[in-house]
């Protein structure tokens, strides 16, 4: 696939990248991960022949790989990739209870739907003919429930884009908001496309564009005591 740079044998700097997955889940208090193998590549590939683009900040950590942007490989040294890590960890971590909302909630509405349209048919006519119908037409109620998942999803997803921000500022108290505004106006310099255009379309429900987490983090210095 276009975009995949593997080999069985890491860089210095890829060992490096991937001991600091396992020293920032330390330094943050989250599980612990040990992933053994470092892809580069500008897509994130699910199910058959699904794709969407791995933003140029972005870091994708799992137990056993971590998944980093090509275009960014030798941009940034292991240690300037530090922050990021610990952003996107953080951000990772706090991702799982919204999605659990999501699905449960989804959950909830939809059983709730079906409860009430089988008390209806069963206890009165209201429904007439339709009742036996709706009762017992359970694709009707699997729609529903992709439906109200999305819906639940981009309810949520200002509170991801809340989130993002939040891990920043909590990675830049450890780490250094100096340091970690040197890596964003890094990559900002580099002037890639995607975040040209992430600036210009910056959106609530999606990911912080570069300049928003530059822009954060810099508030927050400025509301430091001198």
């Amino acid at each position: 696939m276009d975009g995949w740079v593997m080999s069985d044998d890491q860089s210095a700097s890829d060992e490096a990248i991937l001991g600091e997955i396992s020293s920032m889940c330390d330094l943050l208090g989250l599980r612990r991960l040990v992933p053994e193998k470092l892809v580069w590549q500008d897509r994130i590939y699910v199910g058959r022949g699904g794709s969407y683009p791995l933003q140029v900040d972005s870091v994708v950590a799992g137990r056993k790989k971590v998944i980093l942007p090509t275009r960014m490989q030798e941009v940034l040294t292991p240690e300037e990739w530090k922050p990021l890590i610990g952003s996107s960890l953080l951000t990772a971590s706090w991702a799982r209870p919204r999605a659990l909302k999501a699905f449960l909630g989804s959950v909830v509405i939809t059983v709730g739907i079906y409860v009430l349209i089988l008390l209806l048919a069963i206890m009165t006519s209201v429904l007439g003919s339709a009742g036996s119908f709706l009762d017992s037409f359970f694709p009707l109620y699997f729609g529903l429930w992709i439906v109200f998942v999305v819906a639940l999803a981009l309810y949520y997803a200002p509170s991801a884009h809340r989130a993002q921000l939040k891990a920043d500022l909590q990675v830049a108290a450890i780490l250094g908001t100096e340091n970690f505004l040197a890596t964003l106006k890094k990559i900002e310099g580099m002037s890639f496309d995607d975040v040209e255009k992430r600036d210009m379309k910056a959106s609530k429900i999606r990911q912080p564009s570069v300049r928003e987490r530059i822009t954060n983090l810099e508030s927050r210095g400025a509301a430091m005591p001198q």
